[in-house]
Parts: C-alpha cells; sequence; structure tokens
C-alpha cells in the first residue's frame, strides 16, 4: 500500500511539474517578449494578446510583441475606413490587426496593421470570424520608431513569397505611403498625392494626407 501511494504521489508531482514548466515557457514570462513552443494554437496567442493588453505575432513558434501606439492604430483605423467605404459590403473589407496565417509554416502567423480582402476570398461570402488563412489582397503597415531595418525587409520578403498583391508601408513621420505591387514595382505616395487607378482597387481613391492627423506646427 505504502509503495502503490508512493507511485501516485511521483506521478502527481511529475504532472505538476509538467504543467509548471508550460506555465514558466507561455504565461509567466518577461512582457516584452515571449518565447513559447512551436505547439501554440492561434487561441493561445489571441490569450496572450489580451492577457498582456500587446499586439502578438507568431514568428516561427515564438510571440513577438508588435510596438504599436495611439497614433499608429488611429492612422490604421483611418487607412481602414477608406478602404471600406469603397468596398463594403458587396466587394471587400478591410480590418485592423488581423493576425494572417499565409505562410509556409504552420507556427508563423503575421498581425500586418491593415488587412483587406475581397468578398471573392470570404469562405461563404462571409467576413471571417477569426484569423485570416488565405492571402490577403492589401496588407498595410504602419511604421513606429521601434520598428527596424531588418524587421521590415522580413516582413516584405514574407509578404512577397506568398503573393500579396499589394503592401503599403505608412510613414507617419515622412506622411508619405510606399507602394510595392507584386510585379516588383513600388512608387511612393506623399501628402498631397492621390492613390487611385490601382488595377487591384478598382474605384478606389484615397487622399494620402486623410490617414494623417494634421501635423504639429
Amino acid at each position: 500500500m505504502a509503495g502503490e501511494f508512493s507511485d501516485l504521489r511521483g506521478e502527481r508531482t511529475r504532472v505538476i511539474r509538467q504543467r509548471e514548466i508550460r506555465a514558466v515557457r507561455f504565461f509567466i514570462v518577461p512582457m516584452s517578449s515571449v518565447t513559447a513552443s512551436s505547439d501554440l494554437t492561434p487561441d493561445d496567442v489571441d490569450r496572450a494578446s489580451r492577457r498582456d493588453a500587446k499586439h502578438y505575432e507568431r514568428i516561427n513558434g515564438t510571440l513577438k510583441a508588435k510596438a504599436l501606439g495611439f497614433w499608429e492604430l488611429f492612422i490604421a483605423v483611418r487607412i481602414a475606413e477608406q478602404l471600406n467605404r469603397r468596398f463594403y459590403p458587396h466587394e471587400g473589407a478591410a480590418s485592423v490587426e488581423v493576425t494572417v496565417y499565409c505562410f509556409d509554416r504552420p507556427d508563423h502567423g503575421r498581425k500586418p496593421d491593415v488587412v483587406f480582402l475581397k468578398s471573392s476570398r470570404f469562405a461563404g461570402g462571409q467576413i471571417p470570424g477569426g484569423d485570416v488563412r488565405v492571402v490577403p489582397d492589401l496588407v498595410a503597415e504602419v511604421l513606429s520608431p521601434a520598428n527596424s531595418g531588418k524587421e521590415l525587409e522580413e516582413k516584405l520578403d514574407e509578404y512577397s513569397a506568398v503573393g500579396v498583391p499589394l503592401v503599403w508601408i505608412v510613414n507617419p513621420d515622412g506622411r508619405t505611403i510606399r507602394v510595392y505591387r507584386n510585379d516588383g514595382t513600388t512608387k511612393l505616395f506623399r501628402a498631397q498625392d492621390v492613390i487611385e487607378n490601382e488595377p487591384l482597387l478598382p474605384g478606389f481613391r484615397m487622399i494620402v494626407a486623410d490617414v494623417f492627423p494634421p501635423p504639429t506646427a
């Protein structure tokens, strides 16, 4: 009897220890970055984002906090509004801070500041209720002081590799939007310019300055 009790206690200790290890690896972590095993699910990413009030991306199985402040999110929302004004509800829809799993690795998901999808891409014609699992028609990334050149290059390479037709890199300080197209061409739009006549965005017209807060004196 004593031996059986000892075995049960040993098994309980082992199970508890495993749970503690998982908690240390995922739930009890520094706020600045989160290292997690590759078996994390998209729901785990969402829970971590809500718990820490951070915007996490899942980069090669690792949760990485994405720097995004009021300023950057305001601009992202303005861009989504402009796209929705033209395309929603019949031709497409845009949203902000949606995780996209369209890469060649199941443990890798980006969270562009803006994601736009044409209605023909919606399963059953319905706007996705959770993460996006198809290649978006357009993504926009709003630069912040925390962005590095290396990080931006990695994102552009990844979006290009999976065939995202349009990528917008939005520079709040310069009040510019640089458009990258999947045919290899790029164009810089300044505040006074108008983005229009894009074959992939028929009928869309947007004055670049309209998505930025008024310049400070």
